[in-house]
């Protein structure tokens, strides 16, 4: 990793990983494209469109990770995970008041932030159309138009429309988060640690070395192999990982290496050596390419 991407890395916060039902979750779309870019973790899309939410050709966030990808990045210091559910009692405890009162204050600069918005919208809207209010108050007749100089009269609705404007959104504007990040602070409940011991340490092997995997189901593996961003690289390999002392069926790496060659790509199987304690655990892979005899 080179020093610009270090710089890049610090000014971000670590990504947050939402553990819900099971799934590992990403919500942020920043924390997606930084993963993305700095940690060949690209995950599979599994949220609807807004407009179109019955739709399931074209998906959107939030973006799904694999258990190993997730702990990958946890413990490469990339992304921390929250367990939502408990994460969101704890901060809406009746008993914790200062968290509830941190987050209503949250959502009240935010309404703020919102109505200066709406008033500035609404000053350029009255100030680029000067004339066509002016034209359509000079045009009033009847008994509330006598003795009614135009000119005072302008000038009283146009600061009206300035001033005036923002008191009368105050009470109008409701503001509703799309995320509840603020609310969850870093001390939330996370998953224990002792899940990360056993997760696929060949997804760490292959990310480490810049390859990006997708789910590799459609081709009978586990993972699909990339060089680089699956936008722009087809896959080179069909992993599958086992333990050590598995016992590995010969018709599985038949059926692998021929169907993996059969879509011009490699069948790649591995696993970790035991006994090794280091940060770099020994991985051992192997790739099948079947040939004609």
């Amino acid at each position: 990793m080179t020093s610009t991407d270090d710089h890049f890395r610090i000014k971000h916060e670590r990504a947050k990983i939402s553990m819900i039902a099971g799934r590992y979750l990403l919500f942020d779309p920043d924390a997606v494209a930084l993963l993305r870019r700095n940690d060949n973790t690209n995950g599979t899309l599994a949220g609807t469109t807004p407009q179109q939410p019955t739709q399931n050709l074209f998906l959107g966030l939030p973006v799904e990770l694999r258990p190993e990808e997730a702990y990958t990045l946890v413990r490469t210091g990339s992304a921390y995970i929250v367990d939502d559910s408990a994460a969101h009692r704890t901060a809406l405890d009746l008993t914790n008041t200062e968290a509830r009162a941190v987050y209503i204050d949250f959502l009240r600069q935010r309404k703020r932030i919102a109505q200066h918005a709406l008033a500035e919208r609404a000053s350029l809207r009255t100030a680029l159309k000067p004339n066509s209010r002016k034209q359509s108050i000079v045009g009033l007749t009847g008994p509330y138009s006598k003795g009614i100089d135009n000119h005072s009269v302008t000038s009283d609705i146009i600061t009206y429309s300035d001033d005036d404007q923002k008191a009368s959104t105050v009470g109008l504007l409701a503001f509703t988060p799309a995320s509840s990040h603020f609310l969850l602070s870093r001390s939330a409940p996370k998953p224990p640690d002792k899940q990360a011991e056993s997760v696929a340490p060949l997804c760490r092997y292959l990310q480490k070395r810049g390859n990006y995997m997708t789910p590799g189901l459609r081709f009978g593996a586990h993972y699909s192999v990339y060089p680089g961003d699956p936008l722009r690289f087809h896959a080179h390999f069909m992993a599958n990982e086992y333990e050590w002392d598995e016992h590995i069926a010969i018709l599985d790496i038949v059926g692998g290496g021929r169907l993996a060659t059969a879509v011009k790509k490699a069948f790649l199987f591995g696993g970790q050596q035991p006994g090794y304690d280091s940060p770099h655990k020994l991985i051992h892979t192997y790739s099948v390419e079947w040939a004609a005899m």
